[in-house]
């Protein structure tokens, strides 16, 4: 986040900080369509920027738009990142976030027609968030 007026080192960081935190709940939001086959989860992790700095929302995420619109309230949305992966259970996979850091996903295990999953953040290999989600099959956090 940039405002038009100049600021100190410390409100830019502070404003980089709510950045950092938007992102990591974003990417929590649409951790989508895990799918189970054989023992390994199929998910879809996307990286978002959100803002009320416009009304412009990524034509890739029109889609999802209005699920977004349902759970936040900011105009515009950015695809910052999106990873694609097949995990294992007790297999983590990993996706680069803004700010040097690092969230890492690990499938659980399978609880009815849920699937329980650890999500961890990092930075510089130093874990700052960490929760479990239990998530219906074929579908997204929301």
């Amino acid at each position: 986040m940039v405002y038009g007026n100049m600021m100190g080192k410390r409100g830019l960081a502070v404003n980089y900080f709510k950045l950092l935190v938007l992102c990591a709940f974003a990417v929590l939001l649409f951790i989508t369509q895990p799918v189970c086959a054989a023992n390994s989860v199929a998910t879809n992790v996307k990286v978002i920027h959100a803002s009320t700095a416009s009304n412009h929302i990524d034509p890739q995420l029109r889609s999802i738009s209005n699920e977004l619109n349902s759970v936040f309230k900011y105009t515009s949305y950015r695809l910052l990142n999106e990873k694609q992966m097949g995990l294992g259970f007790g297999r983590p996979g990993q996706v680069s976030l803004p700010g040097d850091r690092t969230l890492i996903i690990t499938p659980i295990n399978l609880e009815g027609k849920r699937i329980r999953c650890q999500i961890n953040i990092q930075k510089h290999s130093k874990q700052i968030f960490q929760t479990n989600v239990l998530l219906k099959n074929n579908s997204s956090v929301t």
